[in-house]
């Protein structure tokens, strides 16, 4: 099924991406669709009739009995220190642990097993392997079609969920119209958005906004982390009809307020005074880093003792090193630890968080689960995690003045009015506690109803 060619690549037989644009495609999650050699093929199931299947899924998929509920779960990226990883990981091990019928699927080399990963994980074949072009810390794998099909076959799943568009997603929509399965895709990751801001040419873009609305187009659902995106997703084109709200979950007991923050940030960052602000996630020009390090140096020339943490590995962060290389004070740690994370978010003064092209952004949940204060775009999914001015701050996007006075005011209340600030605190950690629990999202999973949350991020 897989048609290649080596010099570009076919979208529906007819439109072609040269060598030259490929190569400015982005090689983070965007640059998915282009890569996968097959794409071409599933033009068979979006637009053809399926007699030719007809005989392998009779002979493969027998008519399945009446049982529990079974849902396999495919992704591209599971080890990865991003939201999407941390959150399936979880839900892996949280349905292992209650026995659910809810198995991983993705495609790992035998280095990238870990201890980490939930024994109710599937792992798929492959028969190539390649990194992407623009971030080289993602390798993707197109899957051996016929054997990971036939190691399928005993799960006999009810639905399929598909958290990634890469050639694990393909071939899980692929999977799921052969057995004639429910098909629901989350939408993690606005791609549209992120190479608009990484490629220079507006072609690639444009191209894979159309391929992904073909693509979430075949899906039976399309679960959407907030309500902010589902407008989003509406104005650009996409079916409202089939959105649901995908509820996020955190451990509360793990990520809450330590008191050991300040000395881990002492003891292994050498950061002794002033105030600091903490960014965590991947160091990429999607995340509008540019635009804090240009709110970094206006604060700092203000007060002379603000302290800058950058948490994270990724395609920007060597750029990013060498235009702060001036300011001793801003600090890259580069991809720590998830045991760590807690003390981090602990330490620091203020979570700053200035992407317009997030989701959801699971970074702030974990801050503010941890009793950070954050101050967050009012575009994109975060501002319906923050509670403005009551854990938080949400400060109108790639506006210089307005952040700058919004830290100044979270600074002066640390200085004036500590009290009020620990309210900050202390509010932001209930309400994550509060609203966002794994029990929530597993009941989205099984059918059971909860209590919706309160405000603009009801489902």
């Amino acid at each position: 099924i897989m048609a290649i060619k080596k010099d570009s690549i076919l979208l529906n037989g007819t439109e072609q991406l040269s060598v030259e644009t490929r190569q400015q495609a982005p090689g983070s999650a965007p640059s998915m669709l282009f890569s996968v050699p097959f794409l071409n093929s599933l033009k068979y199931f979006f637009y053809q009739d399926r007699d030719i299947l007809r005989p392998l899924i009779t002979g493969m998929y027998p008519e399945r009995p009446v049982k529990n509920k079974t849902i396999l779960w495919f992704t591209d990226t599971l080890n990865d220190l991003n939201g999407p990883s941390v959150t399936l990981k979880k839900l892996g091990w949280l349905a292992h642990e209650r026995g659910m019928n809810l198995h991983l699927v993705s495609s790992l080399k035998d280095d990238e097993m870990s201890d980490e990963l939930p024994p109710n994980l599937i792992n798929l074949p492959y028969t190539f392997a390649f990194k992407l072009p623009y971030y080289d810390k993602y390798t993707l794998k197109i899957p051996a079609v016929r054997k990971s099909l036939e190691l399928l076959k005993r799960y006999n799943p009810d639905e399929i969920y598909i958290s990634t568009p890469g050639p694990i997603g393909i071939f899980a929509l692929l999977a799921a119209h052969i057995l004639k399965t429910k098909k629901v895709a989350i939408y993690h990751t606005d791609f549209y958005l992120q190479s608009s801001a990484v490629v220079s040419n507006r072609l690639v873009p444009w191209l894979l906004e159309k391929a992904l609305k073909l693509y979430y187009g075949r899906m039976d659902e399309l679960h959407v982390p907030t309500l902010e995106y589902m407008d989003i997703l509406e104005q650009r084109g996409y079916d409202r009809s089939k959105m649901k709200i995908f509820r996020r979950g955190i451990d509360a007991d793990f990520f809450s307020m330590r008191d050991t923050g300040k000395t881990t940030l002492m003891k292994k960052f050498g950061i002794r005074d002033g105030v600091t602000l903490l960014f965590t996630g991947r160091m990429s020009p999607d995340k509008n880093l540019d635009f804090l390090m240009d709110v970094y140096r206006d604060l700092q020339s203000r007060r002379g003792n603000i302290n800058l943490l950058m948490v994270g590995d990724g395609p920007y962060l060597k750029e990013l090193k060498a235009r702060m290389s001036d300011c001793p004070r801003v600090v890259f740690t580069g991809k720590l630890e998830h045991p760590l994370l807690p003390d981090i978010y602990s330490g620091a003064d203020i979570f700053v968080f200035p992407s317009v092209a997030d989701t959801f952004g699971m970074s702030v949940l974990e801050a503010q689960s941890c009793g950070l204060p954050a101050v967050v775009s009012d575009e994109g999914g975060p501002k319906e995690i923050v509670q403005d001015g009551k854990t938080g701050f949400v400060a109108r996007a790639n506006d210089r003045r307005m952040w700058l006075d919004t830290l100044e005011r979270v600074i002066k209340m640390m200085e004036n009015s500590f009290q009020d600030y620990w309210e900050l605190k202390e509010k932001a950690h209930n309400h994550t506690r509060t609203n966002y629990t794994w029990k929530a999202v597993l009941n989205g999973l099984t059918g059971t109803t909860e209590k919706p949350l309160a405000g603009r991020h009801i489902a």
